[in-house]
């Protein structure tokens, strides 16, 4: 998809002592022009090596230009052996000719650019096992060399540039922002290709003040709700896109990534309190079970008995911790006894509602649901029989009954699904609508499939596991199915990251949370298994 490389070395020739008709200042600015062409061609090849590869892996459609890049830099690799005095005009006149040759070239390039929203930029880096600072320098350098730095752009290069500004530091689990005089000195380098984008001192120190704001605005956020309810993130763009030109004044841009490397930094944090909420939560419930069954335990027998298992739940996840061993079954069960018995209680305690509800007959037949889910999931054959028994057990209830409510059934309960796991299936076959513009088929598989492996995890890992009670080996067959699991679980992992990048969903604190909480009860899953499936040898 991408080879990494850009264009070959341009060789730049000093100007010899020949001639006596041309000054010294008029052969540094010649030379000077030369240079300047030199790098923009460059910038253009790699955005070109980079288009290849987004039409390709994601948009599934062929370049969109026609442009000879070997004949353009034939032409401006000659250039070099007539910068001296007396081939001056001749130089002259052929740098005029590739510049708008690059010119034309560049208008190209910016229709195609046109079809490459900011969300593929960040998908098409994400999936990159190794960064080269050198192809984001040379991408930064294509939008300013064309001006071309507004809109859906300047969502692109904001990026690019936080993505060389920011470091991933392991042992704190957080974005650095890398060391400021160093990077500071290479946006000095990189705007410099761009118009002059001096301003009133004051009028720098009030951006970067309110830059500033913003930040803290976001770190003082205790719930993740609040980045978008409070309008957090949509105002940090709006102040981007506003900002004009000023966005690339050096300290005004350091302080822009800066505040990009805490807002994510935040994201993490708060979806790490998410988990401290739960063990709250549980707390919370062991210190007025007593007072619950009390009060609303004769009226509903059912509480008393998710009470009693939560309870049992609630000791197995102490006993976990204390050894340090805390596993994906342990946290999802007291999650989800504690989600019952509040949803109960929200729901009033002595409705007729509260009473099991008797199945209704399944909507479609055996064979008819076969077909249906084998064609939506031709390539997931892996997961097709676990996708068939997410299909089996909800296409029992009908499509009146709330997603929720089909979680917590009799037969789907089992399963440890999602309200919008539930529902993902229910959208794919037309049984409901999607809830929002942004809620999408793409969307629905990636719940689907994400559901499925978690079944086939848990199975493999409760095998495995079995085995190693036993004190025998697991079956060959067996490992190398848990095997297709974990290389699986690594493949859906970074179709998460894609998702959570999207400008669209970024927007949707509702999806945004989905898609966290799914990604993150699968890779509970996968960190079970791999540590079983790592003792097996």
């Amino acid at each position: 998809m991408w080879r990494g490389d850009t264009a070959p070395g341009l060789r730049v020739i000093m100007p010899s002592d020949r001639g006596v008709n041309v000054s010294v200042s008029e052969i540094g600015a010649l030379h000077g022009r030369y240079v300047r062409l030199s790098d923009r061609f460059k910038s253009l090849w790699t955005y070109h090596q980079f288009a290849a590869g987004v039409f390709k892996t994601f948009l599934d459609a062929p370049l969109p230009y026609n442009v000879d890049f070997q004949k353009t830099y034939d032409r401006i690799k000659a250039i070099s052996t007539t910068l001296n005095a007396s081939q001056a005009p001749e130089a002259a006149a052929a740098i005029a000719l590739s510049d708008l040759a690059l010119d034309r070239a560049a208008s190209s390039l910016i229709r195609a650019d046109d079809r490459v929203p900011a969300s593929l930029v960040r998908r098409f880096f994400e999936r990159l096992k190794k960064q080269d600072d050198t192809i984001i320098h040379f991408l930064i350098k294509f939008y300013l060399y064309a001006n071309a730095v507004e809109a859906d752009r300047r969502d692109k290069i904001d990026f690019l540039f936080t993505r060389i500004g920011e470091d991933f530091v392991a042992e704190r689990g957080e974005y650095w922002s890398r060391e400021s005089l160093e990077f500071r000195e290479r946006i000095i380098a990189l705007v410099s290709v761009f118009h002059d984008t001096d301003a009133p001192q004051e009028d720098i120190v009030r951006l970067i003040r309110q830059v500033r704001s913003m930040r803290d605005d976001i770190q003082h956020a205790v719930r993740f709700e609040e980045l978008t309810e409070r309008g957090l993130l949509q105002k940090a763009r709006a102040f981007k896109h506003t900002i004009g030109n000023l966005y690339f004044h050096p300290d005004v841009l350091l302080s822009i990534v800066e505040l990009n490397v805490s807002t994510k930094n935040r994201f993490l944090k708060l979806y790490q309190t998410d988990e401290q909420r739960m063990v709250e939560d549980a707390q919370k419930l062991m210190d007025h079970g007593k007072a619950i069954e009390r009060n609303f335990g004769e009226a509903n027998p059912a509480l008393l008995e998710e009470i009693a298992r939560f309870r049992e739940f609630k000791e197995r996840f102490d006993q976990a911790k204390a050894a340090s061993n805390v596993k994906h079954d342990t946290v999802t069960h007291l999650k989800q006894s504690i989600g019952n018995i509040l949803n109960q209680l929200d729901r009033g305690l002595d409705s007729e509602e509260d009473q099991p509800a008797e199945l209704p007959p399944a909507f479609f037949s055996r064979t008819q649901q076969l077909e249906d889910v084998k064609e939506r999931f031709a390539r997931d054959q892996l997961l097709l029989p676990y996708v068939l028994k997410i299909a089996t057990a909800v296409d029992a209830h009908e499509d009146s009954v709330a997603p929720e409510m089909v979680a917590e059934a009799v037969g789907v309960r089992e399963l440890r699904l999602e309200a919008w796991e539930v529902a993902a299936h229910q959208k794919l076959f037309d049984r409901r609508d999607a809830d929002a513009e942004e809620d999408n088929e793409e969307l629905w598989m990636l719940y689907m499939r994400a559901a499925a492996l978690r079944l086939k995890v848990d199975e493999e890992a409760t095998q495995l596991a079995t085995a190693m009670g036993a004190g025998v080996h697991a079956e060959p067959d067996l490992v190398a199915r848990a095997k297709q699991s974990l290389d699986c679980a690594k493949d859906l992992d970074e179709t998460f990251s894609d998702f959570l990048h999207e400008a669209v969903y970024c927007s949707n604190a509702r999806i945004l949370h989905q898609l966290y909480r799914s990604r993150f009860r699968l890779l509970r899953g996968f960190s079970g298994l791999w540590l079983i499936y790592d003792r097996q040898g």
